[in-house]
């Protein structure tokens, strides 16, 4: 199992990507986000793993801003992809989300299916 805490939510879905004349391409917000993730997941030496695998997501709620959790799901996986914490978001076996009251930013559980 692996387990990691982030200080900073994952940005929603809606603030990921933005068209250009090129095509789509990643926001400027959301490439701070995965660089800065990274490194607090190096920091952590979080670890990969092999296969399907269980997700846990534990989140604290904003104060002032509504939010949508199942926003958070695609910026956490891609993040777990690109750490190489996963092969691919497309092994994932079950997802658990949930928001909590207290504390800061994000919880985030990876462990082999099956297990």
């Amino acid at each position: 199992m692996i387990e990691f805490h982030l200080p900073t939510l994952p940005p929603s879905k809606n603030d990921l990507r933005r068209r250009t004349f090129d095509g789509i391409a990643r926001t400027d917000k959301y490439k701070s986000w995965i660089k800065n993730a990274g490194k607090e997941m190096m920091v952590q030496r979080v670890r990969g793993i092999q296969g399907p695998y269980k997700l846990t997501i534990q989140a604290v709620r904003p104060n002032k801003k509504k939010r949508d959790l199942g926003n958070l799901l695609e910026a956490t996986e891609d993040l777990l992809t690109t750490m190489h914490v996963i092969e691919d978001d497309s092994l994932s076996e079950m997802i658990v989300m949930r928001w909590l009251t207290v504390g800061s930013g994000v919880t985030i559980r990876v462990e082999r299916a099956g297990v």
